[in-house]
């Protein structure tokens, strides 16, 4: 058993494709890294997910050695790798500009990296038919890369980075350049590319969306600290602290007061007296203060009404959003909070609201879990 920044792995399940342990990076009186440790696993698709500046794609080229760790140990299938030079090292990396050769067909760039290993120009000839098939450019081997698309140029530089037949991958923001529809159809067609050549990718982004979308387990970094390691879900169901919690997804982080704790469920009390539960895996002590998470999709609204004076949770809507899927909230609650709720929009079943409307607020079961900080 391997443990990785508060989250532990059966190793004995997997083979370990990376091991990094205890690793920093410094650039003079700068860390970049801190003290990081993870095990990302053959064939997966492994994010490093921060806000610009948090350190994952210097951990990216500690990988690929461009950088050298200041200290710490790196494996690649169990062979310690730091003092190997980038050209030894089993892995390619596709950057965020695509880095294609101008002058170069895309067959040409796609087999340059096959011919600079040695491979025969018969077999490169069909490693590149074979690449430029799996990623649907095969009509287009004569071009170059200026005639060609954004998307068709990313999908040019990730058949080059594959065609020599990397054990890892590293992908660093490679959607970044491409516009909104664009880079939701490709994030579709990487998890597919990756899972059809059975290469370990490791994808680096700022972008929460794309790490949730494509990824089996994301790493969220923040100040060269690796904050929390999970699958998508157990990120966003269960971040382990308030940096996870606000920059997986939109959130409602509130104040709260123990006030006790049984089978796993805890009472709370929020600063305008209102008692709430929420569930948490940690021993509380009564009397301490913490904060709590509630997603705004999983909080309900209903009409105010008469009939309706047992619920504890009352407030005014202070402003309504129109998304389209969804139409978003900002509740005035009564003493002083303020909620973001979110409502799918359906066939017209469910009751609108207006700026002024008096509201009960509804918090679905589960909906409430206390942080770790």
């Amino acid at each position: 058993m391997w443990v990785e920044n508060g989250s532990s792995v059966d190793t004995s399940q997997q083979t370990a494709a990376i091991e990094i342990r205890n690793a920093a990076k410094h650039f003079g009186d700068f860390v970049a890294i801190r003290d990081a440790s993870l095990t990302i696993f053959d064939n997966e698709f492994f994010t490093l997910l921060g806000p610009s500046g948090c350190g994952k794609t210097t951990l990216l080229r500690l990988i690929a050695g461009f950088e050298d760790v200041t200290e710490g140990e790196i494996f690649l299938y169990g062979e310690e790798i730091e003092q190997l030079p980038p050209n030894r090292r089993p892995v390619n990396t596709v950057f965020q500009h695509y880095a294609l050769f101008p002058h170069m067909t895309v067959a040409e760039n796609v087999g340059f990296g096959l011919l600079m290993k040695g491979v025969g120009k018969r077999e490169a000839a069909l490693q590149v038919r074979r690449m430029l098939a799996l990623v649907k450019l095969d009509a287009l081997a004569d071009r170059r890369p200026s005639q060609l698309s954004g998307g068709q140029q990313q999908r040019a530089a990730l058949a080059r980075a594959i065609a020599p037949g990397p054990k890892v991958l590293l992908l660093d923001e490679p959607l970044s350049a491409l516009d909104l529809k664009l880079r939701q159809a490709m994030r579709v067609e990487l998890k597919q590319l990756q899972q059809e050549t059975g290469i370990t990718f490791v994808f680096v982004t700022h972008d929460q969306e794309e790490a949730l979308a494509m990824s089996d387990r994301i790493a969220v970094m923040s100040d060269g600290v690796i904050q929390q390691i999970g699958s998508a879900r157990e990120i966003y169901d269960r971040p382990v602290n308030r940096f996870v919690a606000n920059f997986i997804g939109e959130t409602n982080l509130l104040d709260i007061t123990i006030l006790g704790e049984e089978d796993g469920r805890c009472r709370c009390s929020l600063p305008n007296g209102v008692t709430v539960e929420c569930r948490t895996e940690r021993e509380v002590t009564s009397g301490a203060v913490g904060h709590i998470l509630i997603r705004p999709e999983r909080i309900g609204l209903d009409p105010e009404s008469d009939g309706s004076g047992d619920r504890q949770i009352s407030g005014t809507i202070e402003h309504a959003v129109y998304l389209g899927t969804d139409t978003q909230y900002a509740v005035a609650v009564d003493g002083g909070l303020a909620l973001r709720v979110r409502r799918q929009n359906g066939l017209g079943t469910e009751r609108e609201f207006s700026v002024g409307d008096r509201v009960n607020v509804r918090l679905e079961e589960g909906a409430v879990r206390l942080l770790d900080d």
